[in-house]
């Protein structure tokens, strides 16, 4: 059941900030393009900031969430999560989600 609720994903924000990133990094080849589209675009729509072009970050904990998409688009061996507890420049991203 849960394999159609890709659409109705969302991504709980605590009140609270606990002060780590969670970064999605991918390389997916080129043969499977519309999977990396569609993850692309699921990040965006989760509210994700891209770093760069395979480069997501997200300032609360998702790694459920991510591990599902992942796994609904079979890209398991081509996807990193972390959670990192600096990141240079995070001005800018604290501004984006509105952090302090």
């Amino acid at each position: 059941a849960l394999r159609y609720n890709i659409d109705a994903i969302s991504i709980e924000e605590p009140k609270k900030w606990d002060g780590k990133w969670r970064l999605v990094v991918f390389d997916i080849p080129e043969k499977m393009k519309k999977a990396r589209e569609a993850l692309r675009d699921k990040l965006r729509k989760l509210g994700f900031y891209q770093l760069q072009k395979s480069v997501f970050v997200f300032p609360f904990a998702c790694s459920d969430e991510i591990n599902f998409i992942v796994e609904f688009f079979e890209l398991r061996s081509h996807v990193r999560i972390m959670t990192v507890l600096d990141v240079t420049n995070e001005v800018e991203l604290k501004l984006h989600f509105g952090l302090s």
